[in-house]
């Protein structure tokens, strides 16, 4: 027995069924939202916490240090081999004597590091030493300071 009344009964009945459904899916995304929320605001505590316990600790460190009177400093040795600055300074004598050892390249690191890239043979060190004194002079490496011009600050 079908009549008119049951071609609208059906939709009516699901139209409820889908209004239940969107009613109970906003619910839960409102929980969801308040749950987000909370966890947000959980989270932002114990940032907020972490900073000011943070923040607290640097103060309190400071203040025991001027309480002290210690500064607490870390040292650095440098720590040279004999072997190794025996080499650098017969390196060192050695470019003396060929004059090619101008005063701004006396550095006993920067000799180290040629000995070592030459397994510590003066005679090819010393050659490396005269190319990279060659290749400065080409580029004007050493005297870039005094003969750049910075033509865009000309301009203004």
């Amino acid at each position: 027995m079908s009549g008119p009344l049951d071609r609208f009964a059906r939709p009516c009945f699901e139209g409820f069924s889908g209004s239940d459904e969107r009613r109970e899916r906003k619910f839960d995304f409102e929980n969801s939202e308040d749950e987000r929320r909370t966890r947000i605001g959980s989270l932002k505590k114990k940032a907020i916490n972490a900073s000011t316990r943070f923040k607290h600790s640097l103060k309190n460190k400071s203040s025991r240090r001027k309480s002290d009177g210690r500064v607490s400093s870390v040292s650095i040795e440098d720590v040279r081999d004999v072997e190794e600055l025996q080499a650098v300074d017969q390196f060192q004598q050695a470019l003396i004597m060929e004059e090619l050892l101008p005063e701004r390249h006396d550095d006993y690191h920067m000799m180290l590091r040629f000995l070592k890239a030459r397994k510590f043979d003066i005679d090819k060190a010393k050659h490396m030493w005269a190319d990279m004194l060659q290749w400065r002079k080409e580029f004007g490496a050493d005297t870039i300071v005094e003969d750049f011009e910075f033509m865009e600050l000309m301009r203004f």
